[in-house]
């Protein structure tokens, strides 16, 4: 499971980001950014190609990296 963050062009209407349960939307001035977990890569290139379908320009595809803690801690 990885953390993404999918940011695109234009401001998502709620039916069109409705479309995607799994994902948080923050709307941004001339984006809006989609993020969430996603079990895998083919969970992923689905949204990917949802997007493209619905003719959707998508900006920017992050992975964010997981957050582990430094080391030493809890020795």
């Amino acid at each position: 499971m990885g953390h993404y963050v999918i940011r695109v062009k234009g401001t998502l209407s709620r039916d069109l980001t409705a479309a995607f349960p799994s994902l948080a939307v923050d709307a941004e001035p001339a984006q809006t950014v989609l993020h969430g977990y996603l079990a895998d890569q083919a969970a992923l290139a689905g949204i990917l190609n949802h997007l493209d379908m619905l003719g959707i320009n998508i900006l920017e595809v992050t992975q964010v990296p997981p957050t582990s803690p430094p080391e030493g801690a809890g020795s």
